[in-house]
């Protein structure tokens, strides 16, 4: 399971720094250095323009 949740989380920070890589942005030492709870801001920032709000991930 837990190599499982490794690749998605490494697919999912690839995602986010492939696209704002994009953009010229950040550079990738920046990006590599970064969360994926600040890439997910970022992303949603940038590309969403819809504001990203903290949530407890265990309620809906």
């Amino acid at each position: 399971m837990s190599h499982l949740l490794q690749n998605a989380l490494d697919r999912e920070r690839n995602h986010y720094s492939e696209k704002l890589l994009q953009i010229g942005v950040y550079t990738k030492e920046i990006l590599n250095s970064m969360t994926i709870t600040e890439l997910r801001k970022e992303y949603a920032y940038f590309f969403r323009n819809i504001p990203y709000k903290e949530r407890n991930p265990y309620t809906n």
